[in-house]
């Protein structure tokens, strides 16, 4: 079961839609929640016609979940996973943005085969490299200082054969088997633009769920090109995720330091980039004047 989560995303889903037709072992059910159906309605004809050019016999399993206008990432996921325990699916499910890629032709097949190997709470991550074949930060772990988040995954964690675990994977490409954990696994929606996928892994983690990354396969991410989102709105989103991850999982003083310094340079900024630095200082304070609950589970 593959979901993908999309907010006006129908020039690069025809991509994905072939990459997935041509798997050696395509996805049961590809499941797209349409996070724009009221701005942009996603047309499913596009990716039809694209998996049948790449596989014109075997037509990939389709199906549409109409979402909430401007519903981010984890809003999606949650819709998909409440829709799926209603229906009784109980097998794993693979998270993938809009804009990433399957280029191998065997990805479902390799995870496939690794998933009865694996501990079924587990949440799993694998690797994701750019255009040009760099791996991207899919993974790494949480320290208790300033740079909270300086650990990441490298090449020498990608030459080897086995899972490693850590702190936090990308929701970018993310498996999860929901119907396992003994609490239904959901997305915060408090964290509205990134965040949320690192705040997933704690959350679980503290209640006894490994966190694995893979090494193979590979998936590509074409980054950048997954939804269209106007950049100051984008910039307040991902600062709104990011103060409130702060608040979360990070020391009371990193917190503290990390928000003055945010304040500071965009109250410098806010004459010479007025849209940007107000974006951010709006952000800040709908995290820093709001109620304490929007710090805790």
């Amino acid at each position: 079961m593959v979901v993908t989560v999309a907010y006006r995303s129908g020039g690069v889903l025809p991509t994905l839609a072939a990459d997935l037709a041509g798997q050696s072992l395509p996805p049961a059910l590809w499941l797209l929640v349409d996070n724009a159906p009221a701005s942009a309605p996603l047309d499913l004809r596009p990716l039809e016609a694209a998996a049948a050019g790449r596989r014109p016999a075997m037509p990939l399993p389709l199906r549409l979940l109409r979402g909430s206008e401007g519903d981010g990432f984890g809003a999606g996921c949650n819709r998909a996973f409440d829709t799926l325990a209603a229906e009784g699916w109980d097998g794993w499910v693979w998270l993938l943005n809009p804009d990433t890629g399957l280029p191998g032709g065997r990805e479902i097949e390799q995870v496939s085969a690794l998933l009865p190997t694996l501990p079924q709470t587990a949440l799993l991550g694998t690797a994701v490299v750019d255009a040009d074949g760099a791996l991207e930060a899919s993974g790494g772990w949480i320290d208790r200082g300033l740079a909270f988040r300086a650990r990441q995954l490298g090449e020498t964690h990608a030459r080897g054969k086995r899972p490693v675990a850590v702190d936090w994977l990308s929701g970018c490409s993310l498996l999860l088997r929901p119907a396992a954990q003994a609490t239904p696994p959901r997305f915060d929606p408090r964290f509205p633009l990134y965040y949320e996928d690192m705040d997933l892994c704690l959350r679980l983690a503290g209640q006894g769920a490994p966190v694995l990354w893979l090494p193979a396969p590979r998936l590509l991410h074409r980054r950048g090109s997954g939804s269209e989102t106007a950049g100051a709105r984008r910039l307040q989103l991902s600062t709104v995720s990011y103060l409130r991850f702060l608040r979360r999982h990070c020391p009371a003083w990193v917190f503290a330091l990390r928000s003055l310094r945010l304040l500071l340079l965009n109250l410098l900024r806010l004459p010479l980039k007025p849209r940007r630095s107000a974006a951010v200082l709006m952000a800040a304070g709908q995290v820093l004047l709001g109620r304490p609950s929007d710090g805790h589970p």
